[in-house]
């Protein structure tokens, strides 16, 4: 009887490079928006907002931004997430070891590594999301290609089940949650946009990115994860990412069994119904409407689509890249994307960093003068230095800082890093 493999990292040969090149497409596309949060663009005033740097473009910006990056991205980062998930399940089943065992041991190290993030250094973490999540999709494990698909379709229903819960009742659970996240800012004493005000205000975010203080921003890190709890659940977070891991698994059998990102034509239809139906869900869902009609009923109906539009638009962009990967431009985003998406985990690490000493005041507090459009133009410019410097640490290394770590505690055994 033979003796059952060994479950290892995935080899060179096995990779499918054109997901590591989506991988660091969907870093940049984070960090577009993500330079929005570290900047406290997205939490000022207008009247503030009126003084950054080309601040005549910033509602144009704006748009864009809500039409074609935000929730696109993480929603992207989740598809793959769910394709690597899919990925590794398909190649564990041919060692005869316990996959759960191995993926529950993956996610817990990379739960540590969000929960330091989210304590230590920026608020808004996303890794502990994924490491709950990826939990309950090792349910999902074993469903059939149809029985994935409809639960896809009605977990990313359960957001809108979810706002209308929170429009109907007076008394919700996210109003304890929001009294916590007050009672909390006040005991740490953090500032405040208002003096005269007792609950939290978003905009005191920005009285925090500008204080210039490392006690106010640490002891805003021990509050943290009061806010992200917040954020996560008016926003309904978890069970949008739910839904996108399932349809990463749907997609990713697809990847490793029937080679569908070397099919052209299916891709260009994959590219052309996601471009199309994405695009007028995300016009809709961008649109501002008159005083006159009915804006609870019109806010019901955007939250119930808005899992749907992100994914269709999602869809759309891979899509297109993978369709531009196989018809000449491989080279071109391999070289714009691949070692930042080889090194996902540290980069994103990183842009937290990054984010927390460019534009705090802590730093060198450039969210005091950069819009919605000079942001744009500065996350062009960081996410260069990101290729540069991840296109030079894999010239001598194998993995990344932190993807080498993660994947140490996870076999339980000392891998080599250093190229020989």
């Amino acid at each position: 009887m033979n003796k059952p493999k060994n479950l290892n990292p995935v080899g060179k040969k096995e990779r499918i490079h054109a997901l590591d090149s989506l991988r660091g497409f969907a870093i940049f596309g984070i960090f577009i928006i993500n330079i929005r949060v570290f900047s406290g663009y997205s939490f000022m005033m207008d009247d503030l907002k009126s003084s950054l740097w080309l601040a005549n473009w910033n509602a144009t910006f704006d748009w864009l931004h809500t039409l074609f990056f935000a929730g696109k991205f993480y929603t992207l980062f989740s598809l793959l997430f769910g394709i690597g998930f899919a990925i590794q399940f398909i190649r564990a089943s041919s060692t005869g070891r316990s996959f759960n065992l191995h993926f529950s041991r993956r996610l817990f190290f990379l739960l540590l590594i969000g929960i330091v993030h989210l304590w230590g250094i920026w608020f808004s973490d996303i890794l502990v999301i994924y490491a709950l999540c990826g939990y309950v999709i090792l349910l999902f494990s074993r469903f059939s290609n149809a029985a994935l698909l409809w639960a896809a379709f009605l977990v990313l229903l359960l957001p809108g089940f979810h706002a209308w819960y929170l429009s109907a009742y007076d008394t919700v659970y996210t109003d304890h949650l929001y009294t916590l996240l007050s009672e909390a800012w006040n005991f740490m004493e953090l500032p405040k946009a208002s003096e005269d005000q007792y609950t939290f205000q978003m905009r005191d975010l920005v009285e925090v990115i500008q204080s210039g203080s490392w006690s106010t921003l640490l002891s805003f890190n021990a509050v943290g994860p009061f806010l992200r709890a917040y954020m996560v659940a008016l926003d309904a977070r978890i069970l949008k990412v739910l839904g996108v891991f399932i349809i990463g698994i749907y997609a990713g059998r697809h990847l490793m069994l029937h080679k569908l990102h070397e099919n052209k034509p299916v891709l260009l239809k994959i590219a052309a119904y996601g471009l199309i139906i994405g695009l007028s869900l995300n016009i809709f869902i961008a649109m501002d409407y008159a005083m006159k009609m009915d804006q609870s009923t019109i806010m019901l109906l955007k939250d119930t689509l808005t899992p749907f539009a992100y994914v269709s638009l999602t869809m759309g962009y891979v899509g297109v890249f993978f369709w531009l990967y196989r018809t000449g431009f491989q080279k071109t985003f391999n070289l714009l994307f691949s070692a930042v998406g080889k090194t996902a985990l540290s980069n994103y690490i990183l842009q937290s960093v990054l984010g927390i000493l460019l534009f705090y005041d802590v730093g060198f507090g450039l969210g005091n003068y950069l819009g919605s459009a000079s942001l744009t133009i500065a996350t062009v410019f960081i996410f260069g230095f990101q290729i540069i410097i991840s296109t030079l640490w894999l010239k001598r290394y194998r993995y990344g800082p932190l993807e080498w770590m993660w994947r140490v505690l996870t076999y339980g055994r000392y891998m080599v890093n250093l190229k020989t």
